[in-house]
């Protein structure tokens, strides 16, 4: 089975590297670019916070539906059709007259990007051997972590010559068209599995489903004033997902299921779902360390985003040393170690919340746990379970999985926060809460990963 997996044909590595920094750049540049946007539509910060928003909603939604057509339709076609998305959706936001526009380019990108880093990791498991495969997926999340290294410097670059926002999805558009042309070349032609059709129903079932729950949940972190439209939107969401049940079930053989149920009810693959969803909460971190550090220390206006390059760097290391673990010492060794040393770091920031030389070091180790965490270990689990048939609908799930988890935890840390402020001051004890949250779900992480089972996963 090894010499199969070995000679499953895939484009080369620095194909999918490239396609991966490249379409995760917008991810890293929208915080330097919001304030611009917010002046020239003149919006409030909960108006161009969708900017953001409806991003991640494309993305939690169209994940899903992008890995299901990747298995059914061949990955060229649908990889180069996402490439052709991002790009129209870049141009969108380039040209947008007006916020409403920039909001249905910010879509189309989403709808873009979703599939990308899914199919790329996909492609390294297919191609890597066994004890390889670790180091080849963690490659696509050393990419993902330079992009949002570098991001916010392209986009602060771009803004400061140009004076415009818009010009950073320019650039992006040249860099696109290399990238659709070096797929056409180098992606391998297969035409996905033919024999069957797809399940139109139960995709839209599903997406429905998800739309409803993903808005509820951003509508959630103002429940005061729109706690009837949450609960309206979580019901609808349950109806939508039961009558997703309810197709699966009733699916003919000709159709490949949107979602495999027989994966879906594996334990294993339960557990990797809900550690991707726990792992995706810890990134939320990044939208509060620079109000932290402004609020706690005598900054400069520039230098709490700086100071994110420590954890940032850390990611990336992270990443590195995850997958070379993943290959030498196993799955679960690589999890319960970086869940541990988050547990460790995030409790220690927390225990020291007023030292910014000890926040400094424990950031670095932390950013070192979140890499390790999510950038191998996860994704090699839900590819070895599901099998080359559903791997990319595996892979797909998970990242949604991981957005999902970003979208609860700015819910979970603005609740803490307010709770313990002081009217509309935000004390020592607000950001301590946010980093002891984030400790305790470092444990639940660590006993989750200790204690499932991972026979199946351990073989292809």
């Amino acid at each position: 089975m090894e010499m199969k997996i070995a000679r499953e044909q895939t484009a080369p590595v620095w194909f999918y590297s490239l396609a991966v920094l490249i379409t995760q750049l917008d991810g890293g540049a929208v915080s330097t670019l919001l304030s611009s946007i917010m002046h020239q539509y003149q919006l409030t910060p909960t108006a161009v916070s969708w900017v953001s928003g409806l991003y991640t909603l494309g993305l939690v939604i169209a994940t899903p539906v992008v890995a299901n057509w990747a298995n059914l339709f061949g990955e060229r076609r649908v990889f180069l059709s996402e490439l052709a998305l991002w790009f129209v959706g870049a141009l969108v936001t380039f040209v947008a007259p007006s916020y409403s526009l920039v909001l249905v380019g910010r879509l189309l990108q989403a709808a873009g990007d979703c599939g990308i880093i899914v199919m790329s990791i996909d492609a390294m498991i297919a191609a890597a051997r066994h004890n390889h495969q670790g180091r080849k997926v963690s490659l696509m999340g050393i990419m993902s972590g330079l992009a949002a290294l570098l991001a916010p410097i392209i986009a602060g670059i771009t803004l400061g010559a140009t004076g415009n926002w818009h010009n950073f999805y320019g650039l992006m558009l040249p860099l696109l068209v290399i990238l659709f042309m070096l797929g056409w070349k180098v992606l391998p032609n297969e035409g996905g599995q033919v024999k069957y059709s797809a399940d139109w129903l139960g995709a839209l079932a599903f997406s429905a489903g998800l739309a409803a729950w993903m808005l509820a949940l951003m509508f959630a972190q103002h429940l005061m004033q729109h706690w009837s439209l949450v609960v309206g939107l979580v019901i609808v969401g349950v109806i939508f997902f039961a009558l997703f049940v309810r197709i699966e079930h009733r699916l003919p053989t000709t159709q490949l299921p949107f979602l495999p149920l027989k994966l879906l009810r594996q334990r294993p693959y339960q557990q990797t779902i809900l550690l991707g969803t726990l792992g995706g909460m810890f990134f939320a971190l990044f939208v509060y360390i620079p109000t932290y550090l402004s609020a706690s220390f005598d900054l400069s206006a520039q230098a709490p985003g700086m100071m994110l390059t420590a954890p940032g760097l850390g990611s990336l290391l992270g990443a590195l040393f995850g997958g070379l673990l993943v290959d030498k010492m196993g799955n679960r060794f690589t999890m319960v170690s970086a869940a541990g040393l988050l547990a460790l770091s995030t409790l220690g920031i927390a225990l020291t919340i007023t030292n910014l030389r000890a926040f400094l070091g424990l950031a670095f180790l932390m950013g070192i746990g979140m890499g390790a965490l999510m950038s191998a270990p996860l994704q090699v689990i839900a590819g070895r379970l599901a099998g080359h048939s559903n791997r990319a609908q595996a892979i797909g799930g998970l990242s949604a999985g991981k957005k999902v988890g970003l979208t609860i935890a700015p819910l979970l840390f603005a609740t803490s926060m307010d709770l313990l402020s002081m009217g509309h001051h935000l004390t020592t004890a607000s950001f301590q809460s946010i980093f002891f949250i984030s400790a305790a779900l470092a444990v639940v992480c660590l006993i989750i990963a200790a204690i499932m089972p991972l026979g199946e996963a351990n073989h292809e």
